[in-house]
């Protein structure tokens, strides 16, 4: 069986070398492209089960912003392989693309004999668990994860134990099942510590369980490694304005280049400026970001749009007399980067974004005009900040259904994403959204009852999400709050996210509550109090980000790191 495999490399004689080294191992379809745009055309009508691509290409988005990309707007299957190739040894280089989980990693120079080995081995591996990546692509999670057991016990092959085991903890992680997928990485590190896939797969596990205790200490030991220093500092950053720490946030990200800052990084330290209340320096970013990418048309329609994303963001938070200023820096904005675009997706975006600026200037018939456009109708493969604004807007116009689906649409894409600021950024106006659409009661009251249903099962891991989610939809509501105050007392889990023990506590002294719910406080608190050394430990005290500099962070020796391979909650 031939497998079509895509070469994205903007070189057009590497592009013809590379292709003319693939074509003899007789394994696969190739086809050329010279940019990631021209790939992205392609697969509107096509797929390919192998994507190799050069990391830097051209004066355009690299091969890891295109990857992250195209596995958000779904033009990728779960299954596709990703191969990176690139004579860039810069360890902010190589670790960028590891942070995108490459199925193989390449270093140029190579030899003939070494590109042949490295892709049979690759085959071999996706040959032995095509069944399993078959239901991947499906969505069938739970199926894949049985059929990767049977194929367990008819013995992996040796060279293909660190693949599988890769692949189990990756649908094990999919399938919410942190705990075990967690211990899966850490088998891995228990052999070597320097894997650092399975370093960053045990703080994916221990973030998405919210532990995030345990994930600052793991991200911590990170920053001496120059491989993944930036990404580490990003993290902690998320960590930091989650728990609404906006300073100590910004502080993170200032141990980034302001040049080596992605899209969803800038935006997020913009943000950090914004809660700060100094708007003018996240402009004063954002536009120094747009002046370093100017020649790199694409890069620079990102920051553009972003840019005005911001703008939008400023006049709905400002009253109705003081919005002209931000609308007409939005429209302009909006203008160039959408101008003679011919990227589906792209001219969404510019739409939507012009239907809010009309309803935030209070013409709703022109906002109803412009949603009649072809380009709004299709949303399956809108990134989650166009799903919000056409939420805005059809919210505004009356469409309080369509405004709901899209709201889920959008929590479900947010769910997917793999870059955690762009994560982190989104979920915070999802919910200010979910507010703002009087969406908030309907959905945090049925969050509740799934949690209660697990619950009663004693599942705590599984209901914690659904309370905390529902608390912070209606914190004015004793009830959910209780409820996850109690789910981590029988858990005994010290803190759950951006809340502890002790902070839920204080937090429900000042909250109304009938006296049945007054009764379980004060019996959750004698069980608190009971077990003070293991329930109340002090609130872990954040260190200040300017300690640890980026310079003395690069200044260490780079390590050897391994690329491939009880009563019922109420309502």
């Amino acid at each position: 069986m031939q497998y079509r495999l895509a070469i994205v490399e903007d070189n057009a004689t590497a592009r013809a070398s590379l292709r003319s080294h693939i074509l003899p191992t007789g394994l696969f379809e190739v086809s050329s492209f010279g940019s990631g745009a021209e790939l992205k055309a392609a697969l509107r009508t096509q797929h390919f089960e192998v994507i190799l691509l050069d990391f830097h290409l051209g004066t355009g988005k690299n091969g890891v912003a295109w990857v992250q990309e195209l596995r958000q707007s779904r033009f990728i299957k779960p299954s596709t392989g990703i191969i990176f190739i690139t004579s860039d040894r810069l360890p902010q280089t190589i670790g960028q693309i590891i942070d995108v989980h490459p199925d193989l990693l390449i270093i140029k120079p190579y030899s003939i004999g070494t590109l042949t080995r490295q892709l049979e081995h690759y085959m071999t591996y996706r040959g032995f668990v095509s069944n399993v990546l078959a239901s991947l692509d499906k969505g069938d999670t739970k199926h894949a994860l049985s059929q990767l057991a049977r194929l367990a016990q008819e013995n992996v092959p040796r060279r293909l134990q660190s693949d599988v085991t890769k692949l189990q903890a990756r649908l094990l992680y999919e399938d919410r099942q942190f705990l075990r997928a967690q211990q899966l990485y850490e088998a891995v590190l228990t052999q070597s510590d320097q894997v650092l896939w399975a370093q960053w797969g045990r703080i994916k596990c221990q973030y998405a369980a919210g532990n995030y205790g345990a994930c600052s200490e793991q991200l911590s030991a990170l920053l001496n490694v120059n491989l993944a220093k930036d990404q580490a500092f990003e993290w902690l950053a998320c960590l930091c304005y989650e728990q609404e720490a906006y300073s100590q946030a910004e502080h993170y990200l200032d141990n980034i280049k302001p040049s080596d800052l992605s899209v969803p990084a800038t935006r997020l330290k913009t943000l950090t400026y914004h809660k700060q209340n100094r708007v003018l320096e996240g402009i004063e970013l954002l536009q120094k970001k747009r002046a370093m990418n100017r020649s790199a048309k694409e890069a620079f329609n990102d920051f553009t749009f972003t840019l005005a994303e911001f703008y939008l963001q400023l006049a709905e938070e400002s009253p109705e007399t003081n919005r002209q200023e931000s609308l007409s820096q939005a429209r302009k904005l909006v203008g160039i980067a959408g101008r003679s675009q011919h990227d589906i997706q792209l001219t969404q975006k510019r739409d939507y974004l012009l239907a809010f600026a009309a309803v935030l200037d209070g013409d709703n018939k022109k906002a109803a005009l412009m949603l009649d456009n072809d380009s709004m109708n299709a949303v399956t493969r809108a990134e989650t900040p166009t799903l919000l604004v056409a939420a805005k807007v059809n919210g505004a116009l009356g469409r309080k259904e369509k405004a709901r689906l899209l709201m889920e649409m959008a929590t479900q894409r947010n769910a997917t994403i793999e870059d955690l600021s762009e994560q982190t950024v989104n979920a915070g106006e999802i919910l200010a959204s979910e507010q703002k659409l009087g969406l908030a009661g309907d959905k945090a009251f049925e969050l509740n009852d799934k949690g209660t249903q697990w619950f009663l099962k004693r599942r705590f891991a599984e209901a914690m999400p659904f309370f905390y989610d529902a608390h912070r939809l209606l914190p004015a509501i004793g009830a959910f709050t209780l409820n996850l105050l109690q789910c981590m007392v029988e858990s005994q889990t010290v803190q759950y996210k951006r809340y502890t023990i002790r902070k839920l506590l204080a937090e429900l002294e000042s909250t109304q509550m009938n006296p049945t719910n007054r009764s379980r406080l004060t019996q959750l608190r004698k069980q608190a109090d009971d077990a003070t050394d293991t329930l109340l430990p002090p609130d872990p005290i954040l260190t200040p980000a300017e300690e640890i500099s980026a310079e003395d962070a690069s200044a260490e020796t780079v390590e050897p790191v391994t690329v491939s391979g009880s009563s019922s909650p109420s309502s």
